[in-house]
């Protein structure tokens, strides 16, 4: 016994490295969680859970809910370790709390029996000395953030507009103050204080890919960063660099394969101590975690410790967590090569933890489309969290397997659908909700799949722009009258929640106030995307050629002319509407007439009145606002 305390003091106090006097003890290198004390403590570059906070802070800003964790064991059956963090997000990131004590009371001063051999010392108990206390306690005080919220601070939209893939990068801070005490064997003035900050960044690179780095231990001894004693006497803390990455090799979602509801992540981190000796190699922490449902996950690792100058031990662990809601249970094995056939135990009870895990993916959808021509559909899901037991979509009940598995069919309206999924507890709390969105498209049964303008007609016929016929029927390669068109392009330009003004007064002879598109006409006249005739007429039924439906709408999409570069081996440079030509021709209006003529006088056909729509910037941004409806 006296033998192992004296172990343990070394290990303590030196740090496990036997190279470098003066290193205060940093507690995070053992209290970092069960659930990676289990993987080898690999966790820099996952680091997705309130355990973020000992490894990587930058991992903090993951969370979209409270945390709370802690953590008890003993190291070498003597010392204990006991820990206590939470996070609470808001609106200006994530902040976060932590707390370690490391203790151990009643250890005998040793001293080594007179006459045994110095290659092999005895100790005994000195017993001419009073017994020995210890304690360090560690308080952390985090931020963390994503530089995507940072970035829209005043003063730096700048960087976000011109490096928007910075915002999935993560950022955190630690600031961690330190109070140590030491007493017995006669020890004075074995009061201590010091302060430290840890620095974290973690980004998802790839799907199925994160990579992140913590900077421990990094301020300058000249500006506080280290320990110090009543006595005078200081010791420095040493300043790691930590790199970890995570794969996740097997998962339902963002991974390199899929086996049923299985997922299984591979860490790698690696640690480089600054300020010590540069004889120091860099050490290795490999972790896995298995979770093969739900409810469990497997895990194991190698952490690996300075064992000597220029010597590495490789420490096998190994533990288990067990899922409950928004609690987990997690245990771990450690083994530490200095003091072999020693057990070392250390739980965990968390809440809210799992939640990034399990929560936010509580309710899993597949749609093989977000778009379709059918008037129904059939949605398939599984509620993954064991806390929902109901299903509501759209507010209506649906059943659910004794798996969490459920489908159900759906009826859509023409245009954009929105589906709520609900998942509620037995209490009737809800756990989560999903919003997506289907847009079911308009097609019409005079226009095959191979028409050239099949896409265009149909979408423009979603967003309401266009209609058919009262057969059903659109008849593309009809022609388009001026009315109509009038109609098309006013409907074009206002959004859904304008009304159109009703008509008091008479603008032309041939357009009564009770004509059906008299209002639509008036307005275009007042957005100059129309003109009347000398003789104060319109004509609204006079149908239009190429050239004055183009004229139209290039007015409409605000298309100035250009000098003509003879796009079109037919018009002449004189011709009235050359620069107009010219310039829908460069702006892609015209890309169905590559390599043809113009042919002016030519009727304008719906399905070419509807390509050049389709095209014009005011009616892309209105599709695109209807196909991309991420985050709906």
């Amino acid at each position: 016994m006296p033998k192992k305390i004296f172990f343990i003091l070394c290990y303590l106090f030196f740090g496990a490295s036997w190279v470098l006097a003066q290193a205060a003890p940093d507690p995070i290198r053992i209290a970092t969680g069960a659930r990676t004390l289990g993987m080898g403590k690999s966790f820099v570059g996952l680091a997705d859970d309130i355990s973020a906070i000992f490894l990587n802070p930058a991992g903090l800003a993951k969370a979209d809910n409270w945390q709370l964790t802690s953590m008890s064991g003993k190291l070498l059956e003597e010392f204990n370790y006991v820990s206590v963090s939470g996070l609470y997000p808001t609106d200006f990131g994530n902040f976060g709390l932590g707390f370690i004590r490391s203790d151990i009371g009643g250890a005998f001063p040793t001293t080594i029996e007179a006459g045994s051999d110095p290659d092999n010392p005895i100790f005994i108990i000195d017993t001419t000395q009073d017994s020995m206390t210890y304690y360090n306690n560690l308080f952390i005080i985090s931020y963390s953030d994503n530089l995507k919220r940072l970035f829209s601070l005043p003063g730096l939209s700048i960087l976000g507009d011109r490096f928007p893939s910075l915002g999935d990068i993560n950022v955190g801070l630690n600031s961690k103050l330190f109070a140590v005490n030491l007493t017995g064997d006669h020890i004075s003035q074995g009061n201590a204080y010091g302060r430290e900050i840890d620095l974290g960044i973690q980004g998802q690179t790839l799907p199925w890919l994160s990579l992140g780095a913590n900077a421990q231990n990094i301020l300058p001894a000249t500006m506080g960063g280290k320990l110090q004693y009543d006595s005078g006497w200081e010791e420095n803390y040493p300043a790691v660099i930590k790199f970890g990455s995570a794969i996740n090799i097997i998962g339902e979602n963002n991974s390199l394969y899929k086996i049923q509801k299985h997922n299984v992540k591979l860490l790698a981190d690696i640690d480089y101590e600054l300020s010590r000796s540069n004889d120091l190699p860099p050490l290795m922490h490999l972790g896995m975690e298995w979770k093969p449902m739900s409810l469990i996950a497997l895990r194991a690792g190698i952490d690996q410790e300075i064992d000597g100058p220029n010597s590495v031990a490789n420490n096998m662990t190994s533990g288990i967590g067990l899922y409950y809601g928004e609690f987990r249970f997690d245990y771990a094995f450690h083994q530490f090569a200095g003091a072999p056939g020693v057990d070392n135990h250390f739980f965990s009870f968390s809440y809210g933890a799992n939640q990034l895990d399990t929560i936010v993916n509580s309710i899993e959808l597949n749609l093989s489309s977000a778009t379709t021509y059918d008037q129904n559909i059939t949605l398939k899901g599984s509620a993954t969290d064991p806390k929902i037991v109901l299903i509501k979509i759209n507010n209506e009940k649906v059943d659910l397997s004794p798996r969490g598995d459920f489908v159900i069919d759906i009826s859509l309206n023409i245009g954009i659908n929105p589906i709520i999924v609900e998942g509620f507890a037995f209490d009737g709390k809800l756990i989560k909700q999903k919003t997506i969105t289907i847009i079911r498209l308009t097609d019409y049964p005079d226009i095959p799949q191979t028409y050239w303008a099949y896409e265009q007609i149909n979408h423009l016929a979603t967003l309401g722009l266009i209609s058919g016929y009262p057969d059903g029927k659109f008849r593309p390669e009809g022609s388009i009258n001026r009315a109509e068109l009038c109609a098309l392009l006013i409907r074009a330009k206002l959004d859904e929640t304008e009304n159109i003004p009703a008509v008091t007064a008479q603008e032309f002879e041939d357009v009564p106030l009770g004509h059906w598109a008299s209002k639509y006409i008036n307005l275009a006249i007042g957005y100059g995307i129309a003109k009347g005739y000398p003789d104060n007429t319109f004509k609204p039924t006079a149908d239009v050629n190429r050239a004055e439906g183009l004229a139209m709408i290039a007015r409409f999409a605000n298309i100035s002319e250009l000098p003509y570069a003879n796009q079109f081996p037919d018009i002449a440079p004189r011709f009235w509407g050359a620069q107009l030509i010219s310039a829908a021709y460069q702006q892609g209006l015209l890309k169905f007439l590559a390599g043809e003529k113009f042919e002016a006088n030519r009727l304008l056909t719906r399905a070419e009145a509807v390509e050049m729509l389709y095209r014009t910037k005011p009616v892309a941004n209105k599709l695109k606002s209807m196909i991309n409806f991420e985050g709906k």
